[in-house]
């Protein structure tokens, strides 16, 4: 600023005036109120007509660049005695003029000095044609005061057009695209990330809900024994079909038993040979050619000796051959240790399946290992306890006596609360007092008092207290459930009068009325004297 008032603005030569003249202003008269010094130069005075926003406060003198800034939220007050200019639209600029160089009326070229004095700021040469002219930053750096040159530097670091400015922002700039390619980088890697998990788990959920299951090809190849659970579906035959490696998938056998349902429905349950990765239909068809074929059923309470008679009657082997195969093969059985080697009381009851080439060994380990998983699944070393026997060894043998013993599954109950009276009671003096263990011992129905003097290897419970040593058949589970659960009561006698018709008694005397009534159905005379 000078006291000379402002030099050239950015007005070109020859701008028409306010008042629609050609050429210069006029004089202006003086301000009406004083508080402004009159303008003895004509130029300057009028707001720009450009089409720009009106000029931004806090500016430094002598005609800064134009650049782009945003204005503040609103137009700077006007001062007393000049035009209020509404701002043009952004949208539609004018094209800027230069500003005229050279010397004004009084011998000053303004425009060259302000660029001079730019130049000194900055430390390097302006471009003139970077600069324009700004009408009112006088007025307001003089009422403000300059800016430091921090402010100033930081005031103009937004928008720097100079050399230094271009090229600081051309390394920002790098920096900026540098960090932008690594971000989009990121963003590709993780939606492509999300796109192939969505894609796979979409895949998956339409595999399962809409396609067709999974499934093998053929025929199978290794052949593996398969067991069939009583009243099984077709999902509980597929699971197991799958767990074998039979089939690839439950669904692939549903499918096929769904549509042959008629004929599927015959299979029966048991031990069925297939092979490993066969495919639904094939392992269906597997299932029901055998289920017409060759079983075996083992009773409840039948002896080994039985089962060894009845296996070489069903696989056409010579009499004797299951027997030594079950001495011989012993090691394969998988018989817990305190059998000792027999399998008594563990070849389970069951319906077994007969296949071709099959051999005695092959049953009899599906028996026992039919055996160990209801041992297992009866948890009878703990529940064994709860009638006061020591393991599942010996609930096996009480078990099999009641086998024996009992002829209708109803008075199973009532016959182990009779074993357990006995066993932990003074009432027989702790021996069971029965005749199935003996005549299991001697293989005989029939004995002798003589035989029944003797102890017989620990199997005459006329004369040794507690169990026999080993089971003396392969009881079922109702046997056994019965004796963990006898029913209350005080019964110490039974005796069956015919097979619908067993007697209990807690008394000695209502005992021997039992007795009497059953040698009179079947006419036999009792000697109450040799009962017992």
């Amino acid at each position: 600023m000078t006291d000379q008032g402002r030099g050239y603005g950015s007005e070109p030569w020859g701008q028409a005036g306010p008042y629609g003249g050609q050429g210069g202003y006029p004089p202006q008269a003086p301000h009406p109120y004083g508080q402004q010094p009159q303008q003895p130069y004509p130029y300057g005075q009028q707001q720009p007509q450009y089409g720009q926003q009106q000029p931004q406060y806090g500016q430094p003198p002598y005609g800064q660049p134009q650049y782009n800034q945003p204005p503040y939220g609103q137009q700077p007050q006007q001062y007393p005695g000049y035009q209020q200019q509404p701002p043009q639209p952004p949208q539609r600029p004018r094209p800027q003029t230069p500003p005229p160089s050279g010397p004004g009326p009084d011998g000053i070229d303004w425009v060259a000095e302000a660029a001079k004095l730019e130049a000194e700021g900055r430390g390097e040469a302006p471009a003139e044609d970077e600069y324009a002219y700004q009408s009112d930053e006088d007025v307001y750096v003089e009422e403000q005061g300059e800016l430091g040159d921090d402010e100033y530097m930081q005031f103009l670091s937004d928008d720097d057009e100079s050399r230094s400015g271009r090229r600081k922002d051309e390394a920002k700039g790098r920096k900026e695209r540098k960090r932008s390619g690594v971000a989009c980088l990121g963003v590709t890697v993780l939606l492509l990330g999300l796109l192939g998990g969505g894609g796979y788990f979409g895949y998956q959920y339409y595999k399962s809900h809409y396609g067709a299951p999974a499934d093998f090809t053929g025929d199978g190849t290794t052949e593996v024994q398969v067991q069939v659970p009583d009243g099984a579906t077709g999902w509980v035959i597929g699971n197991a079909l799958k767990a074998a490696g039979v089939v690839e998938s439950a669904q692939a056998f549903v499918n096929a038993y769904n549509g042959d349902l008629k004929k599927a429905s015959t299979i029966q349950p048991g031990y069925y040979t297939l092979k490993l990765q066969m495919s639904g239909a094939a392992a269906l068809k597997s299932l029901e050619d055998q289920a017409g074929g060759a079983v075996v059923i083992v009773p409840e309470g039948m002896t080994s000796k039985a089962i060894y008679a009845l296996l070489d009657s069903r696989l056409k082997l010579p009499a004797g051959t299951t027997a030594k195969s079950a001495k011989d093969d012993v090691a394969q059985l998988g018989l817990p240790s305190e059998a000792n080697g027999n399998p008594e009381g563990f070849l389970w009851p069951a319906r077994y399946s007969i296949t071709k080439g099959m051999q005695p060994i092959d049953l009899l380990k599906q028996m026992v290992g039919n055996a160990k998983g209801e041992i297992q699944s009866l948890n009878l070393d703990t529940a064994g306890k709860g009638a006061n026997l020591n393991n599942a060894y010996d609930v096996l043998k009480e078990a099999s006596i009641l086998q024996a013993e009992g002829n209708n599954l109803g008075d199973f109950g009532k016959i182990a609360r009779v074993l357990y009276n006995r066993l932990n009671t003074n009432v027989t003096w702790g021996r069971l007092e029965l005749d199935t263990p003996l005549q299991y011992r001697l293989g005989s129905k029939t004995f002798t008092n003589a035989q029944k003097a003797l102890p017989q290897g620990g199997y005459n419970t006329y004369v040794v207290k507690g169990l026999p040593p080993t089971p003396i058949d392969n009881p079922g589970q109702a046997a056994i459930q019965a004796v963990l659960n006898p029913t209350p009561g005080d019964w110490a006698y039974f005796v069956a009068v015919d097979a619908n018709d067993t007697r209990f008694s807690a008394t000695w005397a209502q005992f021997l009325n039992d007795v009497q009534a059953y040698c009179a159905k079947h006419g036999q005379n009792v000697d109450r004297d040799e009962v017992g």
